[in-house]
């Protein structure tokens, strides 16, 4: 009976340390499930806000880019450009061609309507004036024939040489007063005519090559070009979270291996 009890005694502690290994090795399963479930939502977390900010950010979409290729001040037409409009992943050079001009008359009507209701009585006023209202119709002319088919390769020689005159016109009428008049006076109102001014040249310098922006465009697309800021996107997102997945499997595997 004796003899008995310390084999009985040793089954028991054996009972005993099995029973709380496997009750250890429960309780780490069960805690790094959580610690995994988490890092996975605080993962998905970040990732959601990264490409929010990504998508919010002032970069230029290729779009852009291509549109202001043929630009003889390319730089300064990606900032002003990007500045001006907002475009969406479908957009092509054609489309940012057509937002410009909605942008440029928009921003040109606010001018208009500011400035008339100063009462200024210099010639130079009155003048520059009348040159943006000038531009204003002209670039309302250019719209709608552009909102009817915005496809521009569409267009035959004539149609393309009569969009060319509408708003190359509305580019001088527009220079008439940055360039001349404006300089003559002082009115708050004004100030923003420079910009509009800018972003027509660049919608005029697209148009006179616009077969060559959406050829650049489609070749951009054809090699990645629209989707290579999101692949640069993921690779940072796996190299991120991966060497931590790392970590924690094999913390769990030594751990249930002393357990």
């Amino acid at each position: 009976m004796d003899s008995a009890n310390p084999t009985f005694n040793s089954d028991r502690k054996s009972r005993r340390l099995q029973s709380v290994r496997t009750r250890n090795k429960i309780i780490i399963i069960i805690f790094f499930s959580l610690i995994i479930v988490l890092a996975l939502i605080i993962g998905g977390i970040i990732i959601s806000l990264v490409q929010k900010i990504n998508s919010q950010s002032p970069y230029p979409s290729v779009a852009i880019l291509e549109f202001c290729t043929v630009s003889y001040s390319e730089f300064s037409c990606i900032n002003s450009v990007s500045a001006a409009i907002k475009t969406r992943s479908n957009t092509d050079p054609n489309g940012v061609f057509f937002l410009s001009l909605k942008t440029s008359l928009k921003q040109l009507s606010g001018i208009i309507l500011a400035a008339s209701n100063e009462t200024r009585p210099e010639p130079a006023f009155v003048n520059c004036l009348t040159s943006l209202g000038r531009a204003a119709g002209r670039l309302g002319s250019m719209l709608d024939a552009v909102r009817v088919n915005p496809d521009l390769e569409a267009r035959t020689t004539d149609q393309r040489r009569e969009m060319s005159e509408w708003i190359g016109g509305a580019a001088e009428d527009l220079a008439v007063c940055v360039g001349g008049d404006m300089r003559k006076v002082e009115s708050m109102a004004l100030d923003g005519a420079a910009e509009v001014a800018a972003l027509v040249g660049y919608s005029k310098e697209f148009l006179a090559s616009s077969d060559v922006a959406n050829e650049n465009f489609r070749f951009a697309l054809a090699n990645g070009g629209g989707s290579r800021n999101q692949i640069v996107e993921d690779l940072i997102a796996v190299s991120f979270f991966v060497p931590q997945y790392f970590v924690l499997a094999l913390l769990f595997c030594l751990l249930l291996r002393i357990y």
